[in-house]
This record gives C-alpha cells, sequence and structure tokens, in this order.
C-alpha cells in the first residue's frame, strides 16, 4: 500500500497530538499538514494535497462546514473526514452535505475505522457507530431532555450550551421548587437530571427524591454537580437517587461522556 499523506484541522493542540499517536499504529502514513482553523487549511491546499484529512467542526475564524465546502470546490477529489466532541444531527448533515465522507466522533473508539479509512479512503462512508446508528434508524428516538438545576447562573448557561451542542434538549430551574415545577408539568418529560447540590431551600438530594415519587419518574437517572466533596452529603445524595457525583470545575469532554453514558 502506498504512504497515505494525512491533514488533521483542529483548534486543540491535544487533539491532534492524540489523532497523530493514534494514526502512527496504522502503518505507512505520512502527516503532511496541520492546521488551527479552516482559513489555515486552505493555505495549505495550495502547497499539499493530503490522501485524508480529518476536519473538526467548531473552530474558530473558519468552521469545519465552510473549510469542507470551500476546500471541496478547489479539489474535489480530496476525502475529508469530520471529526468532533459532538454527536450533534444538524452538524453531520451539514458536514455530509458538504461534502465529507464521513463523521467521527473523537471520544469513541475508532481504531478499526481508520484502519479501513487508510486501507481505501475512497471506497465507501466512515461514521463513527454512534453516529451509523443515528443515520440507520428509521424511528430515530426522541430528542432526550435535561433538566439543568443550579442557582449559579454562570454554571448554568455554561452546562446549558454543552449540552445543547451535543444534541439535547434542555431544561432549566435556579432552585429545587422551580425544578420540581419542570416535573410535574405534563407538558415535560425529562430523561435526566443534572443538579447543583446546595441551592436555597432545598438542596439537589431532596428535589431528586421528590422528583422520583412523580408517577413516571421512580428511576429517572440524576447526577450532582459540586464543588463540594462531603461524604455524608454524597451518602444522601445516592440515598435519594443520585446515579453520579461530579466535582465542580469538570472537564468539558468528561462531563458530556458521563452524560451521554446515562443514556
Amino acid at each position: 500500500m502506498a504512504t497515505r499523506t494525512i491533514a488533521i484541522v483542529d483548534d486543540q493542540p491535544s487533539f491532534r497530538k492524540t489523532i497523530k499517536e493514534v494514526l502512527s499504529m496504522m502503518g505507512d502514513i505520512k502527516i503532511v499538514a496541520e492546521a488551527e482553523n479552516g482559513t489555515e487549511y486552505l493555505k495549505l491546499l495550495d502547497n499539499v494535497k493530503p490522501d485524508i484529512t480529518f476536519m473538526d467542526i467548531q473552530m474558530p475564524d473558519m468552521d469545519g462546514v465552510e473549510a469542507t465546502k470551500k476546500a471541496l470546490k478547489k479539489h474535489p477529489d480530496l476525502t475529508i473526514i469530520g471529526l468532533s466532541l459532538y454527536a450533534n444531527e444538524e452538524y453531520v448533515n451539514k458536514l455530509i452535505k458538504a461534502g465529507a465522507k464521513g463523521y467521527l466522533l473523537k471520544l469513541s473508539n475508532n481504531y478499526n475505522i481508520f484502519k479501513a479509512l487508510i486501507k481505501n479512503p475512497k471506497s465507501e462512508t466512515f461514521f463513527s457507530d454512534r453516529i451509523q446508528k443515528q443515520l440507520n434508524s428509521k424511528n430515530a428516538p426522541s430528542q432526550k431532555t435535561i433538566l439543568v438545576v443550579d442557582d449559579f447562573e454562570t454554571n448554568t448557561i455554561v452546562i446549558e450550551n454543552s449540552l445543547k451542542s451535543a444534541g439535547y434538549a434542555v431544561l432549566k430551574a435556579k432552585t429545587a421548587s422551580e425544578g420540581i415545577r419542570h416535573a410535574f408539568n405534563k407538558k415535560n418529560k425529562i430523561d435526566l437530571i443534572i443538579s447543583d447540590y446546595n441551592m436555597p431551600g432545598k438542596t439537589g438530594a431532596q428535589m431528586i427524591s421528590d422528583i422520583r415519587k412523580i408517577p413516571g419518574y421512580n428511576n429517572l437517572p440524576a447526577l450532582i454537580l459540586s464543588s463540594d466533596n462531603d461524604e455524608e452529603k454524597k451518602k444522601l445524595a445516592k440515598k435519594a437517587g443520585a446515579t453520579g457525583w461530579l466535582k465542580k470545575p469538570f472537564i468539558l469532554t468528561k462531563f458530556l461522556t458521563i452524560v451521554d453514558s446515562v443514556f
């Protein structure tokens, strides 16, 4: 097999390094270009034309969708594969519509897909298992709804944006009482609670216990996000029905992986 030339486009150096380490195990490959955004990548194409480009979706200056469109207009025979943290249906559709040959999730085990891709980049389309299941499903499950309860608005905004980017619907509340009202609202179907522990009035644990008494929510999964590390509070949260306790501040990628694993 001829040496495959690879370009990696991602604004995070740590992800570029990880991809290079994985690809180094694949045999005869050569990294011929790296770029932090779409604009840099398009400039690199004046000097190199890689066999395969791994393209991040969300980047500053020019995102992966726009870069894919412009690169393929310039070189229609390029093989571009999306690489993202998010299994967001909108992102997948936009990138494939732009002409990409696949969409891989950064936190998935893509080893076998990488091997097949390097062996024959133009043989098929390439998707992580989760994305392939979404595309194959004729009756895709409805969007999961997550109730986020935190009296500190900045935390709520960060969590909300992260979850929405990952394809989830979000309900927000500043107090336990407000969260319970969301659960009682028959228009809402909550699939997961993510709550702070210490809040005015009832604690997050007390709220989880109350919501789990509502018909249909007796086994509702719940995660506590807290800067507190009190073992007694953890025991109370577990007794109330919390299925996990995450320490603030949290790493976004780890947080999304844990949320995804709940479903």
